[in-house]
């Protein structure tokens, strides 16, 4: 395509932009009509075009894409190799297939791939009156109780049968052992009349274990009443999104993550692009979608997408419904370089790459992406905002019923095994009075 020469002596450049966040965002009249561009990209449009002397229009079209979508659905990049378009505004990555067609400028943004994952839900604290001990701790508890019973069974009965001048009294004739061990463990206390040593022993070895463990189980249930149970996330890592069969990844079709997977050979990307060959359902039409299949049931789904676009979505997605149903895990995979594109053979290949660089190295890109960065608080923080919120007094926290679900349980269950006594106790009286009634 050739640049035209205005009055004022200015090349004149055709562009055409795709959405991405902090990119380019299109804003439109309710007739659909395009009304301007707004974000990074159109900023250092408008640098570039006064540092090199040119001016420009956008060509609006119904591509929403880079590569074509199918026969009637051509990309932006056919636009630019049929010579309609001059400049592509977007975050693309490098690719051998792209450097054919098109004159790719230095790469301006670094995508940090993330992931987003439905947040853990929270889980009923119905066990949480089991949870402070470990089950042998529980099991162990139970033998010591039963070894204490039996034991002083053991021990009145002996002393009963080879000391005949003890008071009965003094030999455990009037308390019942099981109700002492049961008002031992509910830290209720309780009274053993006898004054023998070796039963004073005994009962003074169980007094100091019911002393330890009440401390630690109180002070351990406490904490697990205060701190809200979750469920396990989705996954850990990104190798179990690219080889956990339970993890099912997605990601729009045709953007940097879905070129960057199909087109891998080996490794860890491979296996994501395996994935998505195995099931085109994967890949999304648009973001919306994607988010959709991340929060749908059962949580299976897990959207592979550059840190500040998920921002954003998160940010929309809280704005919309008030409510964090997304989260983001970071990976640790290295940033992707990305950038824009020009006509093939183009003269300003040279004046976009000096340009990009110059507006890296004066510090206008990273001040403009600060900018248009989304706010994804209360549903995601980054490190920096919680060092910031270190210093800050914590609001006490009060206890909710959902904190206390167990004690409700168990006292519920007290009450259902006393009445079926109860009911068992009738039914016994019953019977036993027709049984003598009839003798």
């Amino acid at each position: 395509m050739k640049t035209n020469v205005t009055p004022l002596q200015k090349d004149h450049l055709v562009v055409m932009a795709v959405e991405f966040s902090i990119s380019v965002k299109v804003h439109r009249n309710s007739t659909g009509h395009l009304l301007r561009l707004e974000g990074v990209a159109p900023l250092m449009l408008d640098w570039l075009s006064v540092r090199y002397n040119f001016d420009y229009s956008v060509l609006d079209s119904n591509a929403t894409s880079l590569e074509d979508s199918g026969p009637h659905l051509p990309g932006l990049i056919s636009y630019a190799v049929k010579g309609e378009c001059d400049v592509i505004l977007a975050v693309m990555v490098h690719s051998q297939d792209r450097l054919k067609k098109l004159e790719l400028v230095h790469p301006w943004f670094y995508a940090e791939i993330v992931i987003l994952l439905p947040v853990p839900e929270v889980l009923n604290n119905v066990n949480a009156v089991i949870k402070p001990f470990q089950p042998w701790v529980w099991v162990a508890l139970g033998a010591a109780s039963t070894a204490f019973i039996v034991t002083l069974l053991c021990l009145n009965r002996y002393l009963k049968s080879v000391k005949q001048s003890i008071q009965p009294s003094d030999i455990l004739a009037t308390e019942s052992i099981y109700m002492y061990v049961v008002a031992t463990l509910l830290n209720q206390g309780g009274y053993i009349s006898s004054k023998l040593t070796p039963i004073r022993l005994v009962v003074g070895a169980w007094c100091l274990l019911t002393l330890v463990l009440l401390n630690v189980y109180n002070g351990v249930l406490t904490s697990y009443l205060m701190v809200t149970p979750y469920s396990l996330p989705l996954m850990d890592s990104m190798e179990d999104a690219a080889y956990d069969p339970n993890v099912r990844p997605v990601l729009v079709k045709n953007q940097a993550g879905d070129i960057l997977f199909s087109t891998a050979d080996k490794g860890l990307f491979k296996a994501f692009g395996d994935k998505l060959r195995a099931n085109p359902k994967l890949r999304c039409n648009s973001s919306r979608q994607c988010v959709q299949m991340v929060t749908s049931l059962p949580h299976q789904h897990a959207y592979i997408e550059d840190l500040l676009a998920l921002k954003e979505i998160i940010k929309d997605e809280y704005n919309r419904t008030g409510q964090c149903k997304t989260t983001i895990m970071k990976v640790g995979e290295a940033s992707r370089p990305t950038g824009w594109a020009l006509r093939k053979r183009s003269t300003y290949s040279e004046k976009f790459n000096r340009g990009m660089l110059v507006l890296r190295e004066i510090g206008l890109i990273s001040q403009w992406e600060k900018q248009f960065e989304a706010n994804s608080r209360p549903c995601f923080d980054e490190d920096q905002n919680y060092r910031n919120d270190k210093n800050k007094k914590k609001p006490l926290a009060r206890l909710s019923l959902a904190n206390l679900t167990g004690a409700f349980a168990a006292l519920g269950t007290g009450v259902l095994v006393s009445f079926l006594a109860f009911l068992i106790e009738l039914l016994v009286a019953r019977v036993t009075k027709k049984t003598f009634a009839a003798i």
